[in-house]
């Protein structure tokens, strides 16, 4: 026999009080704990995010960093071109170079960023955060379109190695492209050094270890663009290669 008891009737405001305080203080506290385990949740979540950024731009500047080690075998090749041209010009023979190369080619990948900006992580970062990040994003773009252009420009330079004579017209289009191919060089070299600057700023300082593809320059071998103008070219490698 199921037994129902009638609630006990208070006693007067001061006992009101006190249930009523009793259980405005149990909500306040679930609430609170709610809260406190929703803010441990987004602190977790913008950790996540900014370790996984902060990971894809040490990659990236490490790669573009690359050609550091190169830019002086980059202006030592632009020096010779120019001499081929001069002597050309001058009537003096010419024979065509069997290496000429190109700069070194970095990738600047943004895939980490743009999942945590679509995922609305990166919002949970501070506002300095977002805007530093951005910024290296932003300066690795930059610097990546004009790779495109200069790889555009040194292909027209390693054209000289299929010519067997230079008409004036020639030598004036390839004069052209190695005025384009030396400022380009020095646009990429302030791009760099600026990413390098507002990379520092999050942290970030290009030391990433990467997986470096056998024989490649970077794994101790002589870029082309290193080598002597009449360097035999590797069996199997392509002019490109660094």
């Amino acid at each position: 026999m199921e037994v129902h008891h009638a609630p006990k009737p208070f006693h007067g405001w001061r006992e009101f009080l006190k249930e009523y305080g009793i259980i405005v203080l149990g909500v306040l506290t679930a609430l609170g704990a709610e809260a406190v385990v929703e803010k441990l949740h987004e602190a977790s979540l913008s950790n996540q995010a900014r370790e996984a950024v902060e990971g894809e731009l040490n990659v990236d500047l490490t790669a573009l960093s690359r050609r550091v080690g190169q830019e002086a075998c980059i202006g030592r090749r632009l020096d010779e071109i120019r001499a081929i041209l001069d002597r050309a010009e001058a009537g003096g023979p010419f024979t065509p170079p069997t290496t000429i190369g190109v700069p070194p080619w970095g990738i600047a990948y943004a895939q980490r960023w743009q999942a945590a900006t679509a995922g609305g992580r990166t919002s949970l970062l501070s506002s300095e955060e977002q805007r530093a990040f951005g910024r290296v994003y932003a300066q690795f773009e930059v610097l990546s379109q004009k790779q495109v252009e200069e790889r555009q420009i040194w292909t027209q330079l390693r054209g000289l190695k299929e010519l067997r004579r230079l008409s004036p017209g020639m030598i004036e289009h390839q004069r052209m492209a190695l005025s384009a191919a030396r400022d380009l060089d020095a646009l990429i070299q302030g791009d760099l050094l600026e990413a390098k600057y507002y990379a520092g700023q999050v942290g970030v300082k290009g030391d990433a270890h990467l997986k470096i593809r056998p024989g490649s320059a970077a794994s101790g071998g002589v870029p082309n663009i290193c080598k002597p103008l009449d360097a035999p070219a590797a069996a199997g490698s392509s002019d490109d290669a660094n």
